[in-house]
Parts: structure tokens; sequence; C-alpha cells
């Protein structure tokens, strides 16, 4: 069963945020860029890497993430919350 979460009021600005400051601040590499759904890569030193999908609907203003793999060690709320954190950062800018 496939861990999803769906986020609310993202527009097409708070979404190009979440993908800059995403990569910026964990290198997190959207693929393929420019894209309203794709894959999520993130490598955490030591830890390991994130993979998640994604699917932006900018007409209802949603995206849901869906964890495809992640270390064990990493819990599903962690990846949400880092998600979630990203996404409101980006609605105060």
């Amino acid at each position: 069963m496939t861990d999803c979460r769906t986020f609310n009021g993202v527009t097409e600005a708070i979404f190009t945020c979440v993908k800059k400051k995403s990569l910026e601040e964990h290198g997190t590499v959207y693929d393929p860029p420019g894209a309203h759904q794709g894959k999520a890569t993130t490598k955490v030193p030591v830890v390991g890497t994130v993979v998640v999908s994604f699917n932006f609907d900018p007409g209802s203003a949603t995206i849901q993430y869906c964890i495809l793999s992640k270390p064990w060690i990493v819990t599903s709320g962690q990846v949400f919350d880092g998600i979630g954190d990203t996404i409101n950062s980006c609605r105060r800018q």
C-alpha cells in the first residue's frame, strides 16, 4: 500500500517555490523538470534516498505526494511533515 498525502491551496507559484527551495535546502531533484507529475528524489547523507511521486493539479490547487521508497529509519510522517513545512514556507513568501 502506497502512503500518499494531498496538500491543498498550492498554486503554480507555490509549487515553483517548493521545487526551488527543496533543491537548495535538501538537494531534491524533480523529474521531469517543469512537469506537473513525476518523481522527486532526495539523497539524505548517511541515511539514504527518499523517492516520492508528485501530481500537481493547478486547476484545483492541489498536489499529491506518494512515497515510493525511503530508508526504514525515516517515517512517512517525517517525509510529509518536511514537504508540508516547505509548502508553508513558500506560502509566506
